[in-house]
């Protein structure tokens, strides 16, 4: 190839190098436009839980804040103005910076705890002991098992039993009943049940007051009791049982074995 040539083949591969790398630029360029135009999107104000707005408390002014929100981003039913939410009551927890819904609030003067009640349960109020209703320890949101003692029909003795497991508690509070012709406060547990377990609480009831054994949050499971008698009482040696009883299964003789003994170990090896 003459030397002129291979001149012009140089500078026609240089221009289009450098139309290609311009090419680059500008779409990199538009890239970076897009990018920065993308935070210049339409906002709307949308109000903002300032803190942490536990359930079932009133929403108070220093609760709540104003914050810019885009307009395609903004959740359904969001609130717009504070007004709207001060004074209302939290039917759910609402975290720090998450929007305000108007479905999570309950407006002011409305009741709550049926707001509370999902669709197909109950909420049942019992009467229980004192111990139960002075304690604190039962409190709402917890979890509890239901227990009554009392005597059987067609039984000569005293017997105790498990009759619901955890179940919700929904709230706590007081009734006013006559007890020798005078007015006594008596501490009332209001538990979330489904309608056949309110049966099964209302026949609970007639063996007031009954008891509330608290559980853990996380423990979930449903254990089979058969109930204990009086008489079974006075027959343990007083230590405490844990978990469920398990009933022993019948066993042949211990089959023979004989001891190994490896320096300082030891082990036993069974003889079939």
């Amino acid at each position: 190839m003459k030397p002129g040539n291979v001149f012009l083949v140089a500078i026609l591969v240089g221009a289009l190098a450098a139309a290609m790398g311009v090419r680059y630029v500008r779409n990199l360029q538009q890239q970076i436009a897009e990018i920065r135009n993308s935070g210049n999107r339409p906002t709307v104000d949308v109000v903002v839980a300032a803190d942490q707005i536990p359930i079932g408390a009133r929403v108070e002014v220093n609760q709540v804040k104003l914050v810019a929100w885009p307009v395609e981003a903004q959740p359904e039913g969001t609130a717009r103005a504070t007004k709207d939410v001060v004074g209302s009551i939290a039917r759910v927890t609402i975290e720090r910076n998450q929007p305000i819904l108007q479905q999570a609030l309950v407006a002011q003067g409305a009741g709550l705890l049926p707001l509370m009640i999902p669709e197909g349960m109950r909420g049942m109020s019992v009467r229980v002991d004192s111990v139960t209703g002075v304690s604190g320890f039962i409190t709402p949101l917890s979890h509890v098992d239901v227990i009554i003692a009392g005597q059987p029909e067609g039984d000569s003795d005293q017997k105790s039993k498990v009759v619901l497991q955890n179940v919700k508690v929904l709230a706590t509070g007081k009734s006013i009943e006559q007890k020798d012709e005078k007015p006594v406060e008596v501490p009332t547990v209001t538990l979330l049940v489904s309608p056949e377990d309110a049966e099964r609480l209302t026949l609970a009831a007639r063996f007031e007051p009954v008891r509330l054994a608290l559980r853990n949050y996380r423990d979930e499971e449903v254990v089979k009791t058969s109930g204990i008698a009086t008489r079974v009482l006075f027959e343990g040696d007083g230590r405490p049982v844990q978990g469920v009883t398990k009933v022993a299964r019948g066993r042949g003789p211990a089959p023979y074995s004989v001891e190994i003994l490896l320096g300082e170990k030891v082990t036993r090896q069974p003889l079939f």
